[in-house]
């Protein structure tokens, strides 16, 4: 039973109009890589998703003899992280498609420069599977599978198993190995964690949460799940019609008096600073709750980050930098600007970075690159959390002091 305080939440809520809302361009254009011609009755379609599949901007083009590489550009909603993918169609059918390209907020406009094409059959059924923090898309057509990442389609042709249906790449770096409700997988030659069939009716919630009084919000599977007051009140819907709005999204449920509005826009937990990628508010007849949603590890994770400075200090050479990168399966590696290193990493609930020992190799470099790469490797043993800044700078902490900074 819900509280009276939720039951009463009957009168509308005030909403200020969207307005005109900014804009940005997104410009590039498709190639392939087959050496034939486009036929008169092929079209470029070109769009963009954002949170929760929301439709951010498209642009659809017919041929008039137009070859590749095909030139496109469209408007999509400015501020907002979205998600890139084109097609090109023969008599309504796809037969080239891209992998999806993930475009930061922002407002400026964006050129994606040429996007590779890659030949495209129907699939003929299709499955979900979670491995650890990712989740794969996987179809299958005649003897090949299209196992789908949020980065990368990857097709691996059927091989001989007497154990399951396994598919594989030509260069072995790429596998799916399917038993029964289980999967082995391997993209880029990276083992996943043991991959599991998502059933249809469990779908990976997407969370947001708040502080004063506590209150979380779970989106899946069409619904959503609200629960306020430190969970004394609840609420299950069905997920009504998403409205773009300035730099963001909103559910409105007018019946109850109620929005909930998302926006791409880095968000610190008031209680532990834990950050996250999207700021989230709930907006009753008793006022506006704030909050932060997402996943905190989408902002470190599948990125390369060039350190520019270490302990306030540039490093010595740009060209010889240290890099980070963080994978899906919790595994930090990179460069010290002279050796390559790599080792386990996790994230606490409240936002606590750890890392592990580190493998590093032993080449000898020069005194300054020598130097750097140990007060590198001891900084990093010391990083305790990680902030983002407005200029989408990554800022690692000990002690809530930057002590190293890294760019994309």
């Amino acid at each position: 039973m819900l509280r009276s305080s939720l039951i009463l939440l009957f009168a509308t809520v005030a909403a200020t109009g969207a307005g005109a809302q900014e804009q940005r361009k997104v410009s590039g254009s498709a190639v392939y890589r087959e050496r034939m011609a486009l036929p008169p009755n092929s079209s470029l379609s070109v769009e963009a998703t954002g949170f929760q599949g929301a439709d951010l901007g498209a642009v659809d083009l017919d041929a008039n003899d137009q070859q590749v590489p095909w030139p496109f550009s469209f408007d999509i909603l400015a501020g907002v992280e979205a998600m890139v993918r084109a097609a090109i169609r023969v008599d309504g059918l796809s037969r080239w498609v891209s992998d999806p390209i993930t475009i930061d907020a922002g407002a400026e406009s964006v050129d994606l420069g040429k996007i590779m094409m890659v030949g495209f059959e129907p699939i003929g059924f299709e499955s979900k599977y979670t491995c650890g923090d990712i989740d794969l898309d996987v179809g299958f057509r005649d003897d090949e599978a299209v196992v789908q990442t949020d980065e990368r389609i990857y097709i691996l042709k059927e091989t001989i198993s007497a154990d399951g249906a396994k598919f594989e790449a030509e260069d072995g770096l790429n596998i799916f190995w399917s038993k029964g409700d289980r999967a082995m997988v391997t993209l880029d030659g990276n083992d996943l964690a043991d991959c599991v069939i998502i059933p249809e009716e469990a779908q990976t919630a997407w969370i947001a949460q708040g502080n004063e009084p506590g209150w979380t919000v779970a989106i899946a599977d069409s619904r959503i799940l609200m629960s306020l007051n430190y969970g004394e009140e609840r609420l299950d819907l069905r997920l009504p019609e998403l409205t773009l709005i300035d730099g963001g999204y909103r559910y409105r449920f007018a019946q109850f008096g109620l929005e909930f509005s998302v926006m791409d826009k880095i968000c610190r937990d008031d209680m532990t600073g834990r950050v996250f990628p999207q700021t989230a508010e709930l907006t009753t007849a008793d006022g506006t709750l704030k909050g932060c949603g997402g996943n905190s590890m989408s902002l470190l994770e599948e990125k390369q980050w060039t350190v520019s400075s270490i302990n306030g200090e540039p490093v010595v050479e740009a060209d010889n930098a240290p890099l980070i990168s963080i994978t899906d399966d919790m595994q930090i590696y990179g460069s010290t600007g002279c050796n390559r290193y790599t080792g386990p990493f996790w994230m606490q609930g409240d936002g606590a970075l750890g890392i592990g020992t580190l493998a590093v190799t032993q080449m000898a470099c020069d005194t300054a690159l020598t130097e750097q790469e140990q007060l590198f490797l001891d900084t990093l043993a010391s990083v305790q959390r990680f902030d983002i800044d407005d200029a989408g700078s990554l800022l690692l902490l000990s002690d809530d002091t930057p002590v190293i900074r890294a760019e994309r």
